[in-house]
């Protein structure tokens, strides 16, 4: 499968897909109340890192695992026993921090929903590693709708975001257990042998490790903000919040859906330390990110209300300056999504986790600062002041990896050239002795 066709495939199943995403958002504030979208919102924020840790980033290591190191049934061990030790941690911080048994049920039941989706993105990586973009978009082009229709008939049948994120959660289960399992597509048997010995479980565990943490901090970071507007402001001014943030996915989804498709392709590159090919990936993803963020802004200050108000009601609408500090930030972090492709596929792991440690440093001190005096729009100015730390950081992180690719094409010249050398060598050697 080509770039161009992969690319095309993800990002056909992930529009769709992130369409649902936000429809999520869009169908609790219209069925349901801001309330309860920001009770959603901070479901998924206490959540989504602690998964995020559990996660480690599976599906990167499995697509990037071109000499399969390790077999497909011990990741999938893999993955069960730490993302089912993810979902107990998440489950015993609800009980533990929230007296409110409503929000503490919706929190348990937004992580068995993320925990499904994640064990559905192990498979993704082995059709992301044997190239079969296609099935996975497939896949969320079937579940994206199919988890937005039950989400929206539990709202509307109980009143309830719990049974409302529960019908999310089986739409999910449907899907991986009907369709992401079936191996059929390797055209060859692909026994899953359960089970992984303890030292092969270790290695593994060391090498996923980085992308555990740098998954935890990118989630973190993405949720500080969230974490003191609720501390400061409530779940309404969360609700308000989230929803309106959550439109940043519309370019994010095309900046991931590149990055996917181009994963292995930069993984090769890398091996083969192609610096050429390696620097065109850089350069698209920059581009991608600057016409995308162009177009964010530019949106959101001549219709960023009228999509605000159609898409999540009339008390969103008077928040289109919010929006435009979000698509400013947006503009900034969309980079930094696509240089983080880059980097993961060449398995520069450790360096992302302290640039990530510093970012979520400055967003706590831009939330401390920014949120009590500026609400909402503080907010977003942390989410800005994130992105921009991290930004800089990662034109670090690519310089190195430059300049290692520069030292390798280096030495694999220079032994060409003294192979090169011999040969001539030899070849006059040889004349010379039939002279003689």
């Amino acid at each position: 499968m080509t770039l161009r066709s992969g690319f095309t495939w993800l990002l056909t199943g992930n529009v769709l897909y992130s369409a649902c995403q936000l429809g999520i958002a869009a169908v609790l504030a219209r069925l349901g109340s801001i309330e309860q979208v920001g009770q959603y919102a901070l479901g998924m924020a206490v959540a989504a890192p602690i998964l995020m840790l559990g996660d480690f980033q599976l599906r990167a290591l499995i697509a990037s695992d071109l000499k399969e190191k390790f077999s497909f049934g011990q990741y999938l061990t893999f993955r069960f026993v730490f993302i089912g030790l993810a979902l107990l941690v998440v489950a015993a911080t609800a009980l533990l921090t929230r007296n409110d048994g409503e929000t503490a049920r919706v929190i348990v039941i937004v992580g068995i929903a993320q925990t499904i989706e994640f064990i559905s993105d192990t498979y993704y990586g082995l059709m992301q590693r044997n190239e079969r973009l296609d099935r996975m978009s497939r896949s969320l082009l079937v579940k994206g709708p199919l988890g937005l229709g039950l989400l929206a008939a539990g709202i509307v049948i109980t009143h309830s975001v719990f049974y409302a994120v529960l019908g999310l959660a089986v739409a999910r289960l449907l899907v991986l257990l009907t369709w992401d399992m079936r191996l059929s597509f390797m055209g060859r048997a692909v026994p899953v042998e359960w089970g992984c010995p303890w030292p092969r479980l270790m290695a593994l565990l060391q090498l996923a490790v980085p992308l555990g943490l740098v998954s935890m901090l990118a989630s973190v970071n993405s949720n500080i903000p969230r974490y003191f507007l609720e501390a400061y402001k409530g779940h309404t001014a969360l609700g308000i919040f989230s929803p309106i943030a959550s439109l940043l996915t519309a370019g994010a989804l095309i900046v991931s859906s590149m990055g996917q498709a181009a994963f292995v392709p930069v993984a090769q590159a890398y091996e083969a330390a192609d610096i050429d090919r390696y620097r065109r990936f850089v350069v698209r993803a920059l581009a991608l990110a600057c016409g995308l963020g162009i177009v964010g802004i530019v949106a959101s200050a001549v219709v960023g209300r009228e999509i605000l108000a159609l898409l999540f009601g009339t008390a969103y609408g008077d928040q289109s300056r919010l929006l435009v500090w979000l698509a400013c930030a947006g503009a900034i972090s969309f980079a930094v999504s696509g240089l983080g492709y880059i980097m993961t596929a060449a398995r520069f792991l450790n360096p992302q986790v302290p640039l990530l440690a510093a970012s979520c440093v400055a967003a706590v001190g831009g939330s401390i600062w920014l949120i009590p005096r500026y609400g909402l729009d503080g907010a977003a100015w942390v989410v800005g002041l994130s992105a921009l730390v991290q930004l800089a950081g990662t034109f670090l992180i690519l310089f190195r990896i430059d300049r290692k690719l520069r030292m390798e094409q280096r030495l694999r010249d220079e032994v060409a050239l003294n192979i090169d050398h011999e040969v001539q060598l030899s070849l006059a050697r040889s004349a010379e002795g039939g002279v003689r």
